[in-house]
């Protein structure tokens, strides 16, 4: 915006002009719908929460946020091109359907790497609303959109990505003709491989229906579901189709029979018999489709140079939540959830507490069972567990020396086992309430600085509170009642 002149109450915007660079986008279709329904709970919570307002706080908000028109003499959008693809899952939970139909979204076709030239938006003179100046561009990249369903479709499984092996082919060949005869064969193989996985998969869908077996059907949705994780993953999924295919094929006959006379009767029989058959030699085919398909799949994703579609690759730990609100993301405690799961196994009887680095060569993670001093930069390796039912007290304290303060956390570690080591390998440690326990061993741990100690103490003291105030807690099983 290079001048906004304002005359009451219209905006003058004298020129506005956008340069936008190439970019690539790949919808997903679940977390498409996952996120519209985390907007509508949104909305909805909102919406409760303003019904408690005055009716003029109402109509002043409602006033306040009415968009003034404004006058635009000049607006350009440069020209770009939008690298598009989109994974339609084939089985959708009961909540997510029910969005998609409500919202009147069709069943679109999968595809992949689909370039779309987005030609330069102008317009001059333009006095409305903002959302009707948006409204105009949307429309107007909405039609640059429709006039290119040609490559869309040649993109698509249905057509074996056309559009993609001409590209490969292509890229191959001018690689190819610079003296790079791996790239050109890796181009060559990764094209030529992706148009038979997905033709081979067109197929096999063909076959599914033919089979009229929805349960067939859903177990095969299923496995396709899972084979873009990974080229091994496509492999796996391969040979579990062949499996159920196979298995499909052997039982297809008493299954359709007995399904048939269970609904119908005998009519209903008659007419499972001829799906049986049908069954026989549509879901072997089918299996061994989806074998060809989930084995070329793999050679193209171990083919291909960047992120193949549907292979998403997380940028980053998961967040850490303990509490029943989402709290800020932070680095440092999803470290330590990610390394209390890979100790634990994913357990859920033990939750994470805190995460902290000791020094230069120690960290302490905190759960709500036990303390545990890991060696950093060991890959996680543990050097000493405490149970916080073993824990007395925690301190902090300083020592100066010559060489300088030292900030020294100690930990309190009680014992109630005995003292010979051929005794104390039976015996199970527990705290009874009102056990006598003897201190037998303190850990000295030197840490970087005195708020680190601290902070240490303080989150072990916080763990023990918890699971002392858990013991408290009645587990009621209503159902045995």
């Amino acid at each position: 915006v290079r001048e906004v002149r304002g005359d009451g109450k219209l905006v003058v915007y004298p020129e506005i002009q956008a340069f936008l660079a190439d970019f690539s986008t790949q919808v997903d279709e679940v977390l498409l719908l996952k996120l519209i329904q985390f907007f509508e709970i949104a909305n909805d919570a909102q919406k409760k929460a303003n019904r408690t307002k005055p009716e003029t706080e109402f109509k002043l908000t409602n006033r306040r946020l009415a968009y003034n028109p404004i006058l635009v003499e000049s607006i350009q959008i440069h020209k770009t091109q939008l690298n598009v693809s989109l994974i339609v899952s084939p089985v959708l939970e009961e909540d997510l359907m029910d969005i998609r139909t409500r919202l009147g979204l069709k069943s679109y076709l999968n595809f992949s790497d689909v370039s779309l030239d987005l030609s330069k938006y102008q317009a001059s003179n333009e006095i409305a609303a903002p959302s009707t100046i948006q409204d105009n561009i949307l429309r107007h990249y909405r039609t640059c959109a429709a006039g290119q369903k040609l490559k869309i479709v040649l993109n698509s499984e249905m057509t074996g990505n056309m559009g993609g092996l001409f590209q490969d082919l292509v890229s191959g060949l001018s690689v190819g003709l610079e003296g790079d005869v791996g790239g050109m064969v890796k181009n060559v193989a990764h094209g030529m491989s992706d148009t038979a996985s997905k033709l081979s998969s067109t197929a096999s869908t063909m076959l599914t229906y033919v089979s009229a077996d929805e349960t067939f059907r859903a177990d095969r949705d299923r496995l396709r579901a899972a084979r873009y994780q990974s080229s091994s993953a496509s492999l796996r999924a391969g040979l579990m189709g062949l499996k159920s295919g196979i298995l499909g094929g052997i039982t297809s006959i008493p299954n359709q029979v007995q399904r048939g006379i269970t609904e119908d009767g005998f009519s209903g029989g008659l007419t499972g018999l001829i799906k049986g058959v049908i069954g026989t030699v549509a879901k072997p085919a089918a299996g061994l489709l989806d074998f060809a398909s989930g084995t070329t799949l793999a050679i193209t994703q171990s083919t291909r140079s960047n992120q193949s579609i549907g292979e998403i690759k997380r940028v980053r730990l998961p967040r850490c939540c303990t509490g029943e609100t989402l709290s800020p993301f932070s680095k440092d405690t999803a470290q330590g959830m990610a390394t209390l799961w890979s100790l634990n196994k994913k357990s859920k009887n033990e939750t994470f507490m805190s995460w902290s680095v000791i020094n230069d060569t120690l960290k302490v993670l905190i759960s709500s069972d036990r303390v545990r001093l890991i060696e950093k930069g060991s890959g996680n390796k543990v050097l000493k567990e405490i149970m916080l039912d073993n824990v007395g007290k925690c301190e902090c304290c300083s020592k100066t020396s010559a060489s300088g303060t030292e900030h020294i956390l100690v930990i309190e570690v009680l014992d109630t086992l005995p003292r010979d080591s051929a005794s104390r390998a039976n015996v199970t440690v527990t705290r009874e309430p009102g056990a006598k326990m003897m201190p037998y061993s303190s850990p000295r741990l030197t840490c970087n600085s005195d708020k680190t100690a601290l902070k240490i103490s303080q989150d072990i003291q916080y763990a023990i509170g918890l699971r002392q105030k858990a013991a408290f807690f009645v587990n009621v099983n209503y159902e045995s009642r």
